[in-house]
C-alpha cells in the first residue's frame, strides 16, 4: 500500500513538472484602443483550420499588451493574433478579404497570400514559466 502511494505521488510530480505557463508579450500596438485576439495553436493540423487549444481577448489600454496562458502542457505551440482596433470581435477585411486591422504569428513569421506557415511560426514550450514576444511594426 504505502509503495502504490509512492509510485502515486511521483507519477503526481512528474505530471506537475511538465506543466508549462506562457507569457506573450504583443509590442507595436498602433492604436491604444480594441482588444488583442490571441489563439495559441498545438498542432500543424489544428494550425490549418482546427481549434485552437486557448484563446484570450486582452483589451488595449497603451502599445504593449500582455497575454497570459497557464496550465499547458509543454510542447510545440503556434500563435495567431489581431489587434481588433474597433472591439468587433472580427478580423475586419478589405473586399478583396486582405486584413484592414493588424494582425500577426509567433515568431514574427510572416505568410505569403495567406497566414504563415506552422513550421515558420511554431516554438517550443518547455515545462515552467516561458515567454515570447510578438512585434507587430
Amino acid at each position: 500500500m504505502m509503495i502504490s502511494a509512492l509510485i502515486l505521488s511521483a507519477a503526481l510530480g512528474a505530471a506537475a513538472s511538465d506543466e508549462a505557463s506562457l507569457t506573450v508579450e504583443v509590442e507595436g500596438l498602433e492604436a491604444p484602443q480594441g482588444a488583442v485576439m490571441m489563439a495559441l495553436f498545438a498542432t500543424p493540423d489544428a494550425w490549418n483550420g482546427g481549434e485552437a487549444v486557448a484563446g484570450q481577448r486582452v483589451a488595449v489600454d497603451g502599445h504593449t499588451v500582455t497575454v497570459e496562458f497557464g496550465g499547458l502542457p509543454a510542447g510545440d505551440y503556434a500563435i495567431r493574433m489581431f489587434h481588433d482596433v474597433d472591439g468587433d470581435g472580427e478580423l475586419d477585411v478589405n473586399l478583396m478579404g486582405v486584413p484592414t486591422e493588424p494582425f500577426g504569428f509567433s515568431n514574427n513569421a510572416r505568410g505569403q497570400f495567406g497566414p504563415a506557415a506552422w513550421d515558420d511560426a511554431v516554438f517550443v514550450v518547455a515545462p515552467g514559466a516561458n515567454s515570447h514576444a510578438l512585434d507587430l511594426r
